[in-house]
């Protein structure tokens, strides 16, 4: 039986999963002088990647179809970065500091996003809001001789690390875990296991 081929519709794109390609092409273009506005939604969407590979690793279910529900436009719990910030929050994967910074991304994006004006990262309510920032996400060596724009990519860099390092974390503490108490059965306790097993068989 042939696999049917699911039609994605405009909407969808927003949310399908990066493979790693698409990541390093998204940094990439980081790099890059870009367009305030391009900068300000990309720098997000590095955030909030990493805090979605995070959430998803917390639940039971981490199939493509349960996660499409949860992001999916209108009744998805997870359908906007605002709610996904709130659930990684309330599910103790990062602290308030943590959450606040992302907030500001999310603010500061927003505010681009959707201004009727072209806005610049100079503006004095962009300068002020990254001024806001945890010196964890924005390091003060970052505001000397440092753009306001740069320092936004630098937050939304230094978050996605950080977004990173918890789930680097969370898989080495499972896996030593799991070594442990694969460990603590004895060899003797596994034969005897085996022995009961093939009597009953």
């Amino acid at each position: 039986m042939a696999s049917r081929r699911v039609k994605l519709k405009l909407r969808d794109l927003g949310h399908l999963q990066l493979e790693l390609e698409d990541a390093k092409a998204l940094m990439d273009a980081l790099g890059e002088e870009l367009h305030p506005i391009a900068t300000a939604i990309l720098g997000a969407v590095t955030a909030e990647r990493n805090l979605e590979i995070l959430l998803r690793s917390k639940f039971k279910r981490k199939d493509d179809k349960t996660w499409a529900m949860l992001v999916e436009d209108i009744n998805g719990p997870l359908n906007s970065f605002s709610s996904k910030i709130v659930i990684g929050y309330a599910l103790g994967i990062y602290d308030e500091r943590m959450r606040n910074d992302l907030d500001i991304v999310r603010k500061i994006r927003n505010a681009f996003a959707h201004s009727r004006k072209l806005i610049q990262f100079d503006d004095p309510l962009i300068v002020n809001e990254l001024g806001k920032a945890s010196k964890l996400a924005l390091p003060k060596k970052y505001w000397t001789g440092f753009k306001p724009q740069d320092r936004y990519v630098s937050m939304c860099y230094q978050l996605s690390i950080k977004l990173k390092g918890i789930d680097i974390r969370r898989e080495k503490s499972r896996t030593y875990q799991y070594e442990r108490r694969i460990r603590a059965v004895s060899p003797y306790r596994l034969l005897h296991m085996a022995a009961k097993k093939s009597k009953l068989a």
